[in-house]
């Protein structure tokens, strides 16, 4: 009896937590604007087959944060994901601490950074580096984003102090699936693309000339 209980509470206290995220895709759209973005900024020209990859590699760093959480998508499609959950959370400090935190951004980057540096020959640093880029720029969406949600951002973490945007009224914010994040969200990220590459076309063509 005590245990079903248990289980119940476990299971609701689950999706209440659950329903204060934003979904996988939502943040990969933005992880894609915002590097279109930064592309219109900083033109590059890319080999093909190296472009293709740093498409990837925004998009994984757009789920990388939420590796703490079991239910995020990353983790749902990936053989022993529940394992990479538990270790990513012993150590993250649970989720949304370490992971979305400045000072937690900066250290995953330096770290990734001096991995590159350390194991790599030296002919493959540059190509990395632009991945990693491309991968930090799909990470640090992913804790902007979330800024918008219900459960905020602790971005001076270990400072226990959630930001959100809009400061109100709740309704605005993001809920998992909510009309505010299917419609109104993505449906402005999508005419944002369509406004960036509207007038900056030649941006994605160079990207792959190569």
């Amino acid at each position: 009896m005590l245990d079903d209980a248990f289980k119940q509470h476990k299971k609701a206290t689950f999706k209440i937590v659950y329903a204060c995220h934003m979904m996988g895709t939502t943040h990969q759209m933005v992880a894609l604007l915002a590097a279109f973005w930064v592309l219109t900024l900083s033109p590059v020209s890319l080999e093909p087959i190296l472009a293709v990859i740093a498409i990837f590699a925004v998009m994984i760093g757009a789920l990388t944060p939420d590796l703490d959480h079991p239910a995020t998508n990353l983790l749902r499609r990936t053989i022993g994901g529940k394992v990479v959950h538990r270790l990513f959370s012993q150590f993250s400090g649970g989720h949304r601490h370490f992971t979305h935190g400045v000072i937690g951004i900066l250290a995953i980057y330096f770290f990734l950074q001096w991995i590159i540096y350390q194991f790599f020959q030296e002919n493959y640093h540059p190509q990395l580096v632009i991945l990693l880029h491309a991968f930090m720029i799909g990470y640090i969406s992913h804790p902007i984003a979330d800024t918008l949600t219900d459960q905020g951002v602790p971005w001076l973490w270990p400072i226990p102090l959630s930001i959100k945007l809009p400061p109100g009224p709740e309704e605005l914010r993001v809920t998992t699936g909510s009309f505010v994040e299917v419609v109104l969200l993505r449906g402005g990220l999508l005419i944002a693309f369509f406004f960036l590459a509207s007038s900056h076309w030649n941006v994605l063509a160079l990207l792959f000339r190569g």
